[in-house]
């Protein structure tokens, strides 16, 4: 289980700080005709969606008041 800080800034950097980025960066690498910035995106992009996940599941806990994971059996039952 994530502390109260952790999850606040966890869930800051996955729904503001990483989606800015990855529009930044595709900006960038756009204007400067750099040839990986997609590659960059898909890589921010896909941390944003991994560390969305661990928020959720971290959310999903505290709030069923689950201590204790059981597993990821919890999460659909």
């Amino acid at each position: 289980m994530l502390s109260n800080r952790f999850y606040d800034l966890g869930k800051w950097l996955v729904l503001i700080f990483l989606p800015a980025l990855a529009v930044f960066v595709q900006g960038m690498a756009d204007l400067y005709h750099m040839n990986q910035g997609s590659q960059w995106v898909g890589l921010i992009n896909l941390l944003t969606i991994f560390l969305g996940s661990i928020l959720q599941i971290s959310s999903y806990h505290y709030h069923h008041n689950d201590n204790s994971p059981k597993g990821w059996g919890t999460l659909l039952g």
